[in-house]
């Protein structure tokens, strides 16, 4: 307005009165699209709704009161660059119905791939993989007697344990049971004698002062070592020990190979130690057993745990889900690492879904009692479900689920899609006869909104923290479906709900 002549104070009042019903319709949509998840059980996805509905409202405050003052201070605007943008867009509409054509088609075919998205419940899949703690709980799932994610269920007695245990070990999904039962060896007379025959010359040898014989020198006792590490292991912790050693010995410094003897013999005292109480054993029974392994299973008030672990790999979630349906089925009652993930994703992802039609609801009538147009608000919706079926749809082929930190972009995406389809369909009815929405300033605003987005979540995508890398990059593809059904998707559907108005 001011590029046409228009002084300041009658352009702002202009520019009020063209965008002012658009954000006034636009802020309390968005606010209750968040709002919307204060009801569900997941308080992460609750708080969020509270601070990004409160902060909604406040910058609609800011937009219609600072904003405006700040304007009428800047000078006179170049329209250089805004006229390459109105081009781009003016080419733009020559070619927005084949190409929303082809995306309500995808949006189609996305819908024969909503069965397949997920949600990651695995905290563990959030977190940065060349981190050491990450690394060392991966290490445990490569032993079935650490395997972190197994379940839990109580007895009260060691006959009931033993059913619990009997009852998991016959399904399909176990792979194992363990209760205090299990550290109880059977035929412990015959495994004594074998002990007892075994023994008699490692108790000589075990008994030995230290540095009483001569041994060999720290190079050939390393090339002794490296030998047989490489013919007993081709990976692991014993391929890795090898590797040190040849490092070793061809950097030829005896200050490294005295360090690596040092290292390998820091545990050999307290190894001989348990080598020694291991030739001499007494029958072993439930009340003679370490105090660290009966505390886990059997409490002071005298109930038992049944550990159950799983036979597959747990850590993908359709094997988790077969893991704790069948076991729950047998035995209702349980608890662990493998159950709390199973629940806690469950709670999430039924909050989302919940949220996400509380939100999609309350948005639509809202609309509705606003501008009593079905028309209008059909026209608003249409784009966000659609983004939504792709954005959905993408995140299955690129195997990029929803997880405990990108949840966000559903709130998001129905809080960008609405603003935008609201401001566009309003900016729609203004414009006169024969013009075309294009020829607004209002889609280079849409435009230069999601960028803003991008740049500020898609910079997500560099951090090494997964769940936080994973939120930018579904961020950034909901922001693109999001232009390309506002930009493309809308017009061309407006346009075609005018011919059929005319038409009749």
């Amino acid at each position: 307005r001011r590029r046409d002549g228009a002084d300041t104070a009658t352009a702002l009042r202009g520019a009020i009165h063209d965008v002012g019903p658009a954000m006034a319709l636009a802020a309390p949509t968005t606010a209750l699209a968040f709002l919307a998840f204060v009801p569900t059980q997941f308080d992460g996805i609750a708080q969020l709704g509270i601070i990004a509905g409160v902060g909604v409202i406040i910058a609609f405050l800011v937009s219609i009161t600072f904003l405006p003052a700040g304007l009428a201070l800047l000078p006179r605007a170049n329209g250089s660059n805004s006229r390459v943008i109105h081009n781009a867009f003016q080419r733009l509409s020559t070619v927005t119905q084949p190409i929303a054509v082809v995306a309500v088609m995808l949006g189609f075919a996305a819908i024969l791939l909503l069965p397949q998205v997920r949600f990651d419940a695995d905290q563990m899949s959030l977190r940065n993989p060349n981190a050491p703690s990450v690394i060392g709980f991966e290490l445990l799932f490569d032993d079935d007697n650490t395997i972190p994610y197994r379940l839990s269920a109580l007895a009260n007695s060691e006959a009931e344990a033993n059913d619990i245990a009997q009852t998991a070990g016959k399904l399909e999904t176990v792979g194992s049971t363990r209760t205090l039962s299990n550290f109880v060896p059977n035929d412990q007379d015959d495994k004594l004698e074998l002990i007892d025959f075994g023994a008699g010359a490692l108790v000589f040898a075990l008994d030995a002062a230290p540095a009483s014989v001569d041994g060999p020198s720290i190079e050939t006792g390393m090339i002794a070592l490296r030998d047989r590490l490489a013919s007993a292991y081709s990976e692991g912790p014993g391929a890795r020990l090898r590797f040190t050693i040849e490092k070793a010995l061809s950097a030829n410094d005896p200050k490294i190979l005295s360090l690596i003897e040092d290292n390998i013999f820091t545990y050999w005292p307290q190894m001989v130690g348990i080598l020694q109480s291991q030739m001499t054993p007494d029958y072993v029974s439930i009340e003679n057993l370490p105090e660290t392994i009966k505390s886990r299973f059997l409490s002071d008030a005298g109930q038992w745990r049944v550990d159950i672990l799983p036979r597959l790999d747990v850590r993908e979630v359709a094997a988790l889900d077969n893991f704790v349906e069948s076991v729950e089925r047998e035995i209702p009652i349980l608890a662990g690492g493998a159950y709390q993930a199973k629940k806690a994703g469950d709670v999430i992802a039924t909050s989302m879904m919940q949220a996400t039609l509380i939100a999609f609801s309350i948005v639509a009538i809202f609309l509705w009692l606003t501008v009593r147009r079905t028309l209008v608000v059909a026209l608003v919706l249409f784009p966000l479900a659609l983004a939504a079926l792709l954005t959905a749809a993408t995140g299955v082929l690129i195997n990029a689920p929803f997880n405990y930190a990108n949840v966000i972009v559903l709130p998001l995406l129905i809080g960008i899609v609405v603003d935008s389809g609201i401001h566009l369909v309003l900016r729609h009815d203004q414009v006169e006869a024969g013009e075309q929405i294009f020829a607004t300033s209002t889609p280079r605003a849409v435009l230069f909104s999601a960028l803003t987005t991008v740049a500020s979540f898609g910079s997500l995508m560099l951090s090494p923290h997964r769940g936080t890398a994973s939120m930018g990059q579904l961020l950034s593809i909901a922001i693109f479906f999001t232009l390309l059904c506002t930009l493309v998707v809308l017009p061309a559907a407006y346009q075609f709900a005018e011919r059929r108005k005319t038409q009749k």
